[in-house]
């Protein structure tokens, strides 16, 4: 009979959910000195275009953060609107020949007219009835993106992966500035696969660096544990 996954890893709250104003902050010191692996995730919220968070693994020789430097190469950046979870594209007045980029497929605005086999979409409405007419291209089984689904409010079209985890969504206006991309979610990690940290060095923190307003938070994964593992947890359920 196979171990229970809360029995193979270690799983901890690094930094509980926080907004960072273009700012950073750093977890609690965990100690590794029963496990072999880890892994670093941080997830973060609503991001406007151009703007990043970064992940990066601190190791110290105590929980107090003794000695604590960056460990090289343990870095994750996440950019708003590039291979991300969920992302949001807001359409104001469209204009005709306007268009959006999504996964390397240019779908435009055209006045009149919905072609899907051309991507594109027909903008004789008002801003609802044009993303939905945006949002069933996106969906075509042929010529939309693949493992993309996209749903449309009010004018703004929400883009997820179909099967969650799957796919990570890029998109970025081309011509014109009618069609807003924001991020909704997006995730990153810094996988610490073989540990070679200096001597005496036996706790990794995470911090996380803002260049504007994000909420974000991380979570400490340790594995490959030298010994049997308990998870102290407010709620739990085995199934």
């Amino acid at each position: 009979m196979s171990n229970k996954m809360f029995e193979g890893m270690k799983i901890d709250v690094g930094l509980a959910p926080v907004s960072l104003a273009s700012t950073n902050a750093t977890s609690p010191y965990f100690s590794l000195a029963d496990y072999r692996k880890a892994i670093a995730v941080l997830e973060a919220a609503a991001m406007a275009i151009t703007k990043t968070a970064k992940i990066e693994v601190y190791p110290a020789t105590d929980a107090a953060a003794g000695g604590a430097k960056l460990l090289t190469g343990a870095t994750a950046t996440i950019t708003a609107n590039i291979n991300v979870t969920s992302l949001t594209l807001a359409l104001s007045n469209c204009l005709n020949t306007h268009t959006i980029v999504i996964n390397g497929l240019t779908f435009t605005a055209h006045t009149n007219t919905t072609t899907l086999a051309s991507r594109e979409f027909s903008i004789s409405g008002d801003d609802t009835a044009d993303g939905t007419e945006l949002a069933t291209c996106i969906n075509d089984p042929t010529y939309g993106v693949p493992g993309v689904t996209a749903s449309n409010n009010a004018g703004t079209v929400t883009l997820v992966s179909t099967v969650p985890g799957a796919t990570v969504i890029t998109a970025a206006q081309g011509t014109g500035a009618t069609i807003t991309v924001a991020t909704l979610k997006a995730l990153a990690y810094v996988e610490l696969d073989a540990l070679t940290l200096e001597d005496g060095f036996t706790h990794i923190a995470t911090k996380v660096t803002t260049d504007a307003t994000i909420l974000i938070s991380t979570a400490i994964l340790r594995g490959g544990q030298r010994g049997a593992i308990t998870q102290k947890v407010g709620a739990s359920a085995s199934v």
